[in-house]
């Protein structure tokens, strides 16, 4: 992680540290349990596949008075940290963290397209910040490799998983109830003939 000069990295930085590196240095960053990760780029795929998503769930969920946001809006989760889905959806008013218009309190959905890099961490550490905020209801992690989606969606007690996979499958979110056809989230990209 390269931080702006001024900053030595340290084992430990406060939020309002992590606040003065977002606005001092270039770049996207993630700030975890003290700790402030530099958000890696994405591929090609990885933009085709955030970007089809936000159109998709935009076209159906805006005339209905919701915000989908990519990647440049952060998520503040119950357990403290500041992360930026690929997408995320709030229906309602958005609720702000220290009334910063870039981080939201209150996504019904999460979305992460997954990279070889950071696949390990969205479903697990990641996946558990992101169980501690209350009104999110459905997380959901995208192949980029493969036409394959795993949904999660709270219930009473538990979070229900849910596999779809291939060109003609679709995922039905509840938190937003929205349908998606994998063939529109994967709209552009080529799979190896093997794949998809």
């Amino acid at each position: 992680m390269a931080l702006a000069e001024q900053y030595i990295e340290k084992e430990h930085y406060t939020e309002a540290e992590y606040f003065e590196i977002e606005r001092t240095s270039f770049g996207r960053w993630e700030y975890v349990n003290g700790k402030i990760r530099q958000m890696s780029g994405g591929t090609t795929d990885h933009g085709d596949i955030s970007s089809n998503l936000v159109r998709v769930l935009g076209n159906a969920l805006v005339p209905r008075g919701c915000h989908v946001y990519g990647s440049d809006v952060k998520v503040h989760t119950g357990d403290g940290i500041n992360t930026s889905p690929d997408v995320s959806v709030i229906c309602g008013p958005n609720r702000y963290y220290q009334s910063k218009k870039d981080i939201v309190l209150n996504p019904l959905l999460s979305v992460e397209v997954l990279s070889p890099s950071t696949a390990g961490y969205d479903r697990t550490e990641k996946f558990e910040h992101y169980r501690t905020i209350e009104t999110l209801t459905d997380y959901l992690l995208v192949e980029q490799d493969q036409a394959q989606v795993m949904l999660y969606t709270r219930r009473t007690d538990y979070w229900e998983m849910r596999v779809i996979a291939g060109l003609d499958g679709s995922v039905f979110l509840p938190s937003v109830d929205v349908t998606l056809s994998l063939a529109d989230v994967y709209a552009l990209i080529e799979f190896d003939s093997e794949q998809g």
